[in-house]
């Protein structure tokens, strides 16, 4: 009979020289998924516990790109262009949409600081 901690595991059946036997092997986490858009983040890890994770280099862990590990690429573009048309006064920080006004608030920090 299974443990308790074994009941959420996935059960896979091996065959050995004695017949058939049922292991239960770990479930992967979840793949990292971007804030906006709930897209795949590619370039970021995925295993099966957060302590594998963890043991990793911070630089492994995720790129170094501005928002890497929070936005996938596209989003992260259409951040950086409506920052830099609030930046150039072409539009208010209130017509951006606000999933996106966080994110914007972010940038004008790291420059201005």
């Amino acid at each position: 009979m299974p443990t308790k901690s074994q009941r959420r595991m996935n059960r896979k059946f091996v065959r050995t020289p004695s017949g058939s036997r049922m292991r239960f092997v770990q479930k992967k986490n979840s793949k990292s998924e971007c804030a906006l858009c709930q897209g795949i983040l590619h370039g970021v890890p995925h295993s099966r516990t957060t302590a594998e994770r963890r043991a990793l280099s911070k630089s492994s862990r995720r790129p170094s790109a501005l928002f890497a590990g929070v936005l996938c690429g596209n989003c992260r573009e259409t951040v950086l262009e409506e920052c830099a048309k609030v930046k150039s006064g072409v539009k208010p920080l209130e017509d951006v949409s606000l999933a996106l006004k966080p994110y914007i608030r972010q940038i004008e920090n790291k420059v201005m600081v």
